[in-house]
């Protein structure tokens, strides 16, 4: 497996409590941006994916694709109709082996198997979008939510993109 050292980039809020982290989370300034999305994906099932360290595109039953990159400290997001990523010497797809993220500090090996995540998702009905402070949320009925979020890859000093699910 492929070992990329990473590290968080500082957040851009903190809240003392669970309840304020949500209502930060519905004040945040994409949320508009997130139910416009949730719109255009409405209705439809995750047909398939593919990847790269810097970005995802989810395929869905209507034809659109979910387009997700790492910015700095954030992720950028866009529904569009056309296949995304055309650097076909980067994109893995479902059978692809996992990597592991290295924290440093404690060092923790975490491993991001994206073609378990994806697999675990082909036909499952979306539901909606939701960001929050620490990324992009997408929410398909019966499953785990799926979240992106960008974190530093150290030795390159870039951002790429931790994939994992949550509930």
């Amino acid at each position: 497996m492929r070992i990329i050292p990473v590290s968080n980039y500082p957040l851009k809020a903190s809240y003392a409590s669970f309840e304020a982290a949500i209502e930060g989370a519905k004040g945040n300034a994409l949320q508009p941006k997130a139910r416009t999305d949730t719109e255009k994906l409405a209705g439809t099932r995750v047909v398939d994916a593919y990847w790269s360290d810097t970005e995802f595109a989810i395929r869905f039953s209507n034809e659109k694709f979910l387009h997700i990159w790492a910015i700095p400290g954030e992720v950028g997001w866009d529904v569009v109709g056309d296949a995304p990523m055309a650097n076909a010497a980067d994109v893995q797809r479902v059978g692809a082996e996992p990597v592991v993220h290295r924290w440093a500090t404690p060092v923790v090996d975490d491993v991001k198997d994206c073609s378990a995540l994806v697999s675990k998702r082909r036909g499952a009905e979306f539901q909606q979008l939701f960001v929050n402070e620490m990324g992009l949320l997408v929410y398909c009925r019966r499953k785990l939510i799926w979240r992106f979020a960008a974190v530093r890859r150290q030795d390159l000093d870039q951002p790429i993109l931790s994939v994992s699910e949550c509930d």
